[in-house]
């Protein structure tokens, strides 16, 4: 099997990204189309820690910031984190990446279980959460 260079992976995953861009600013997710449903919500009738992020990447690209928390409030602050991931990772900072701490791991877990249980309670003032 031919090894694949860095870069040409690297040229893969930009051109997939800004495809990607290019699908969610185009099409509206809620409309339905070729959008996968979520499958916890379609078959277990609960929200995941996912549910809304597809239209709140939409909402985003459009500059609707408010309409992309109500949808999912923990999309921004993941996007952030992966952001500055990705920026350690090609050497464009030069500090640690917070996902390389010790305990990252669990804690991000932690705050995604926590969100999808609290996101799934139907009471004041947690029913914000829900998309």
């Amino acid at each position: 099997m031919p090894t694949i260079k860095k870069s040409v992976l690297l040229i893969g995953l930009g051109v997939l990204s800004v495809l990607a861009i290019l699908l969610y600013f185009s099409f509206n997710p809620e409309k339905g189309l070729f959008f996968p449903k979520c499958p916890s919500y379609q078959y277990l009738g609960i929200y995941c820690s996912g549910c809304g992020s597809q239209r709140a990447i939409h909402d985003l690209l459009h500059f609707r910031f408010g309409e992309a928390i109500s949808h999912n409030l923990l999309l921004i602050p993941a996007l952030f984190v992966i952001v500055q991931h990705g920026l350690v990772k090609a050497k464009v900072l030069k500090t640690k990446s917070f996902l390389n701490y010790r305990y990252a791991p669990i804690i991000v877990l932690i705050i995604v279980l926590l969100f999808m249980f609290l996101r799934n309670l139907k009471m004041y003032p947690f029913e914000y959460l829900a998309p």
